[in-house]
């Protein structure tokens, strides 16, 4: 491809309203890295092999997909209003921006970039990540110049974060977010086996190998919301599911994920997908 067909990196955003579960276009792009910036709200992937990608907020994550590979994509309900900023790296731009470079990519990234296989890295998203992800663009310049300006700014932090030494990135930091992250998977497996009767919070601490009060701050740090919230939203999801494959009624759904009391499944409901549950069933059935 000739030097001036090869397209540039952009940055999308990408905002819902809040309490308003909707589908999400342009999640995975073929032929391009990507990097969502997910500052609010919450979404998901699902992927054609059975497994699921969660993004929480105040996370950036890294992803290479086709879109073969991808079956659905949403932004979730939530009570805030879902704001993700996409950057794009087109692979062609890629190629000619990086090349010669592979050795020295850092080793997280060097499947993100080289790989043709799906790839994903989630990291916490900073208030530095946030200051640069909003700041603003000269106004005054034309158009050739922003976007001029524009390729720059995204050229020098995709540099900083895939050249950034191993050294560097091995910091004692990581090494405890990476220690949270597998006792918030523990703990979260733990839950999706036993919705309807979920250990207690001493009993998963035992299971995260933790005290109780650490592990309460730690899933809320790497989730973005408490283990009750998550815990909620899960049955919730489950329950939904469940009523949307016909498996179960309304009620035998709220039984089926741990409500005892129908009252309280319905205001649970309501919370999470932004109406209740008997909306949202005539809403299964309308047509599209």
């Amino acid at each position: 491809m000739p030097a001036d067909l090869i397209p540039p990196p952009q940055r999308l955003w990408h905002t819902a309203p809040d309490r308003v579960e909707s589908d999400w276009p342009g999640a995975v792009l073929p032929d391009a890295l990507v990097a969502h910036f997910n500052l609010r709200g919450e979404a998901e992937l699902h992927w054609q092999d059975g497994t699921q990608t969660l993004i929480p907020p105040r996370t950036i994550c890294w992803l290479r997909a086709g879109e073969h590979e991808l079956r659905l994509a949403r932004r979730l309900a939530s009570r805030e209003r879902h704001e993700c900023l996409t950057l794009v790296f087109p692979d062609a731009w890629l190629r000619q921006t990086l090349g010669g470079l592979d050795s020295e990519l850092n080793e997280s990234f060097r499947p993100l970039v080289n790989g043709l296989d799906r790839a994903l890295l989630r990291l916490p998203l900073t208030e530095e990540d946030e200051g640069w992800a909003r700041g603003p663009m000269q106004p005054q310049l034309c158009v050739q110049a922003r976007q001029l300006l524009e390729t720059a700014r995204l050229t020098e932090y995709l540099i900083h974060a895939l050249f950034r030494p191993a050294n560097e990135a091995e910091t004692a930091v990581s090494r405890t977010l990476r220690t949270s992250q597998e006792r918030v998977r523990k703990v979260k497996e733990a839950l999706l086996e036993q919705l309807d009767a979920p250990p207690s919070l001493d009993e998963l601490a035992v299971i995260a190998g933790c005290a109780a009060s650490h592990l309460s701050r730690t899933f809320t740090q790497v989730e973005g919301f408490t283990l009750s919230n998550w815990l909620r939203r899960a049955r919730i999801e489950k329950a939904a599911s469940l009523i949307a494959t016909g498996r179960c009624n309304v009620s035998e759904a709220a039984l089926e994920v741990g409500y005892q009391s129908f009252s309280h499944f319905s205001r649970a409901f309501a919370e999470e997908k932004g109406v209740p549950p008997s909306q949202w069933v005539r809403r299964l059935s309308e047509p599209r």
